[in-house]
């Protein structure tokens, strides 16, 4: 390397952090002869250009490259070719995945019970034989062989063991495309349907909870391609630090879309009122499987929702391989789970804010069709991590409109608490804002009808998961954490929580889930245009200009490294909103804005 390439190197190392140092200090409304005094040198803001979109410092070659630049316009070229280089560099997909993880930080999906069964797979799970069996990695159902943990059946024993030659299957796994595993017993055959003691029909596709590991009814198969099962065990499935464990796919769905919608210029709105999001084999199971327990068996007719190379839906670049089930793969939501509604014709994917579902149980008793889909707030991860509609609504709220929630002043005083923390006391501080949003995620809760060990996740009122008022009185089911207890005290009768009358209840009890926001109400400044959910929260976000603002000042700090102050900068914040939505969104075109922008090249 030539000497004056070393140095240049050397200096910029040494340099870059007094820089970013300075510029985080200095307003980007300070005079403009000053910001001429503290110009970084243009090898430094190749660093930081690098740097900041790859997490990566610049080659060698290109610090070399930016050395033999003659002129002040040859650099000025380099410097634009960079950006686009790293632009389009599957380490800048990476990049935004972190981002996404710092920005949408969802809980990990594994809260509660310590039974995989919590918040997670809903299939039956399948062993696997043991090395020194006669069925050698052959899989069986956890509930068919009741000597599982023996495994006789694996060396053609029963559970006395006496000879006894299981029933065998090749089989193509929805985890595996492209392969064959061998299954023991019924759980590989095409039963679809058993009868119970009384002679009734049983549905195999339904499973219900173990101690550990959910299993489906006796003598079942697991469906077409194994999709009603899935190879986990008992405690061995509670990481989520490792992509081969189901659970992990949940907690990273939201920074996935992110860096999904970065990668293919998408609007970022999408993250809060699209209709589609991206998932591996893993994820897409977790909602194939949540929409068949939740009573919809439309999805058992699709044979491809595991086959990475059939179609052509926009991956992420890191998993190249056309049958790669570990690829994230963008998919409508409801074509695997049919009750989030994608509320476009064909399902076809979108972000538009004219999606629009109503749906009021004050005036019918008839169930919704479920819940419009909503991006990132209708997540399975991202509902089940934030496990009470209030929570729900302080997460998203400071992930997506830059809110804080604080104690109030104590020299502050407020109206009486009688029975609405959102009118009285010293709650009314934050339940103002948070109670008319907080409605919006009243449908997601858990329930202990199919475990009897850990709660399953389900949408309250939709599908088989009706709500009767002996749900409301405790009276069923005869369990400590049934949702109607906790329901009964926390939608209290005319409250801004609960605006509906018990005379409303009593005609349907269902009317306690209102989840639309009166159109008296007020949130972020804005009325509600009628639409149920967390769409309606979402559309609110945007038309508000809060989703915006919050994106832009959150890029901004992300790239070039400062904090922007909404009570000194507010005339900065929304000129970045403006110009964020004059380039639809999309993070990209924003980046490239932000880096013509002066700031990027002050420092020291």
């Amino acid at each position: 390397m030539k000497s004056t390439a070393v140095l240049t190197v050397l200096f910029a190392m040494a340099g870059f952090v007094g820089a970013d140092a300075h510029a985080q200090q200095c307003g980007p409304e300070e005079p403009q002869e000053e910001a001429l005094h503290d110009q970084m040198s243009d090898t430094r803001v190749l660093r930081r250009i690098v740097l900041g979109l790859t997490g990566a410092t610049p080659t060698v070659e290109q610090y070399e490259a930016m050395a033999a630049a003659a002129t002040p316009e040859a650099r000025e070229s380099l410097l634009r070719s960079t950006l686009e280089e790293v632009l389009a560099s599957p380490k800048f997909y990476e990049r935004m995945v972190n981002f996404g993880h710092d920005w949408l930080a969802v809980g990990a999906y594994t809260t509660g019970a310590a039974g995989d069964a919590y918040q997670g797979d809903m299939s039956g799970h399948l062993f696997a034989c043991p090395s020194n069996t006669l069925h050698q990695g052959a899989y069986y159902h956890a509930n068919e062989f009741k000597d599982k943990d023996s495994g006789q059946q694996c060396s053609d024993k029963d559970a006395d063991g006496n000879p006894a030659v299981p029933e065998v299957n090749a089989v193509e796994p929805w985890w595996a495309p492209g392969t064959t595993v061998q299954v023991l017993g019924k759980a590989g055959s095409s039963v679809t349907t058993i009868l119970d003691s009384n002679g009734q029909p049983v549905d195999c596709g339904i499973a219900y909870g173990g101690y550990y590991d959910p299993v489906l009814p006796n003598g079942c198969g697991c469906g077409p391609n194994l999709v009603w099962c899935s190879p986990l065990v008992g405690l061995n499935t509670l990481g989520t630090h490792d992509m081969r464990i189901q659970r992990r796919h949940p907690y990273e769905e939201p920074a996935r879309l992110f860096a999904h919608l970065a990668w293919h210029d998408r609007p970022l709105s999408d993250l809060v009122i699209g209709n589609y999001s991206v998932g591996t084999n893993w994820l897409r199971s977790l909602y194939v499987r949540f929409g068949r327990y939740m009573g919809s068996a439309v999805v058992d007719a699709n044979k491809t929702w595991w086959r990475p190379d059939v179609g052509d839906a926009p991956r992420d670049p890191l998993h190249p391989n056309p049958n790669d089930p570990q690829a994230w793969r963008e998919f409508v939501v409801e074509d695997l789970e049919p009750f989030h509604l994608s509320l476009t014709e064909g399902k076809t994917p979108s972000g538009s804010i004219e999606r629009t579902y109503r749906f009021d149980p004050r005036t019918t008793t008839e169930p919704p069709k479920g819940i419009p889909t909503a991006g990132v707030l209708t997540m399975m991860g991202s509902m089940s991590s934030f496990p009470r509609e209030r929570v729900r609504a302080a997460r998203f709220l400071e992930m997506f409109a830059c809110q804080s929630f604080s104690p109030p002043p104590a020299d502050v005083h407020f109206p009486p608490l009688e029975t609405d923390p959102a009118t009285g006391g010293t709650c009314l501080h934050c339940h103002k804002t948070l109670d008319p949003a907080a409605i919006s995620f009243k449908r997601w809760d858990f329930s202990p009808f199919q475990s009897y060990y850990v709660p399953w996740p389900f949408i309250p009122g939709v599908g088989r998961h009706r709500v009767t008022k002996e749900w409301l009185s405790g009276q069923y089911p005869h369990t400590g954490n049934a949702p109607g207890l906790r329901w009964k005290n926390a939608f209290v009768p005319n409250t801004v929580l609960t605006p509906v009358t018990p005379e409303q209840i009593k005609a349907n009890p269902e009317a306690v889930l209102l989840d639309t926001m009166p159109e008296s109400y007020t949130l972020l400044g804005e009325h509600g245009d009628g639409t149920m959910g967390p769409l309606g929260f979402g559309k609110l976000l945007v038309r508000s200009g809060e989703f915006d603002r919050c994106a832009a000042r959150r890029i901004y700090a992300m790239f070039i490294g400062r904090q922007l102050n909404p009570a000194t900068e507010k005339g900065f914040i929304d000129k970045l909103a403006r110009e964020f939505v004059s380039r639809d969104r999309k993070l990209r075109p924003f980046i490239r804005y932000l880096f013509e922008q002066s700031e990027l090249r002050r420092g020291l």
